[in-house]
């Protein structure tokens, strides 16, 4: 699954004309009791351990002032390590205040550290070679596997590196798989990697994939899962906690009926859709325009079954003068879910400054049940153009919703500017 635990009836697609929150039962509510939401000058990456621990890995963006630290804590209580600046980062949580951190520098190198349920260790390289991109994932556990994609210069390969909670690295070379291509990685609980990438032929890509065992570094030979109209298409993996693996290529997604069987096709959704698991279930998302404006569309597969697709978002085009352009590129989203399945969807439209007052702040926390019920929405408040929705949850301890929330437009020392670049906030569930 990604990182810890990482995001229906037609009820859910009444069409809102603005911020009007749904009955709310079991609702995301007030802010957790002594969390104080944490705005900061950088984006942060986010992990929701299985205590409720939040673990944090802040790095600035270049151009603003530089902010580079770990963090991790509950409540009001937190701890701050400073870290090394990098380009960015990624962190994933375990049992017993266990966390790996990974960082990825100017110079391309892969470093990592590892928290032992007090300290962070030092440092430590575990590919020196120029690095250009990531992707990631992890279990339960905090074992992690990432795909480090290599510049042209270096030979524009893919390196597979995975780390099991408590051992050491292993770093292999996958055949086959330039560094241009889109990929992605899956890593289940029973420690089995997934890997899928597009081999482009044409107008056309095969979404190919391939596995490695836990214990072993032998790739399985590529099998081809699907053919899609896109020789560089929107590529994504993930797996439930019964190790299940769901696959989005294009706007087309696959799916395991078991473990022991290949992904078969099941719908089609969207090429902007995004996938998040729990234990048993898997939900995908994907935003839509309609005749009056926008909607989000979701399918849950709850353990074995496929519930109808269903509209769990929608609303009116804003005001004239709140847009530059119109269309489904205009709709952010994030979505968590915990493990008993419940999902938590970050829902925002992007607009340009209103400076009349006329247009609205455009973005909800949205609570779904294993029902497709939308059990309510919380504002979010001020969302900035261009950037995702970042949630995630853990067992227990806050729901954590990251996003951009800085006013390009706005007077940098007037009192509407929000007081950091990027929001963190906390809700309760």
């Amino acid at each position: 699954m990604r990182r810890a635990t990482l995001t229906a009836t037609a009820a859910a697609s009444v069409l809102l004309t603005g911020l009007v929150a749904t009955p709310a039962v079991a609702a995301p509510g007030d802010p957790m009791p002594g969390w104080d939401p944490r705005p900061e000058e950088a984006h942060r990456e986010v992990a929701v351990a299985g205590s409720g621990r939040v673990f944090v890995d802040a790095s600035s963006e270049g151009g603003y002032k530089v902010v580079s630290y770990l963090e991790n804590g509950y409540g009001n209580d937190w701890v701050r390590t400073e870290n090394d600046p990098g380009t960015w980062a990624e962190i994933a949580t375990g049992e017993n205040g266990y966390a790996v951190d990974l960082r990825f520098s100017a110079d391309g190198a892969a470093r990592y550290r590892t928290h032992d349920g007090s300290t962070w260790s030092d440092a430590a390289t575990f590919y020196d070679d120029d690095v250009h991109a990531t992707q990631f994932a992890a279990n339960s556990a905090g074992d992690v596997a990432v795909l480090l994609r290599l510049h042209e210069d270096g030979g524009g390969g893919t390196v597979l590196a995975r780390l099991v909670h408590g051992g050491q690295w292993v770093v292999q070379e996958v055949p086959g798989v330039p560094a241009d291509v889109p990929a992605d990685v899956a890593l289940n609980d029973q420690g089995k990697t997934t890997l899928v990438w597009a081999a482009p032929a044409g107008g056309t890509a095969d979404v190919r994939r391939s596995v490695v065992r836990a214990g072993s570094t032998t790739l399985t030979p590529p099998t081809t899962v699907g053919t899609v109209n896109d020789p560089a298409p929107n590529l994504a993996i993930d797996t439930d906690g019964e190790g299940r693996e769901t696959i989005i290529g294009g706007n087309l997604l696959w799916r395991q009926a078991s473990t022991n069987q290949l992904p078969v096709y099941r719908l089609r959704a969207s090429v902007h859709a995004q996938l998040v698991t729990g234990d048993s279930a898997t939900r995908v998302v994907w935003p839509a325009t309609t005749e009056t404006g926008y909607a989000v569309r979701s399918v849950l597969f709850d353990d074995e079954t496929q519930r109808p697709q269903t509209t769990l978002w929608s609303h009116a085009q804003p005001p004239s003068g709140c847009r530059v352009t119109t269309g489904i590129g205009n709709v952010a989203l994030g979505v968590g879910m915990v493990p008993g399945g419940r999902s938590y969807l970050a829902v925002g439209l992007r607009r340009d400054v209103g400076t009349d007052g006329t247009c609205p702040d455009i973005a909800s926390l949205l609570v779904v049940d294993r029902q497709d019920q939308v059990l309510g929405e919380e504002p979010l408040g001020y969302f900035a153009n261009g950037e995702e929705f970042q949630v995630d949850a853990g067992a227990a301890g806050p729901v954590t919703v990251e996003f951009k929330n800085w006013d390009d437009g706005a007077d940098p020392v007037g009192e509407d500017q929000p007081d950091g670049l990027y929001s963190l906030g906390f809700f309760q569930r």
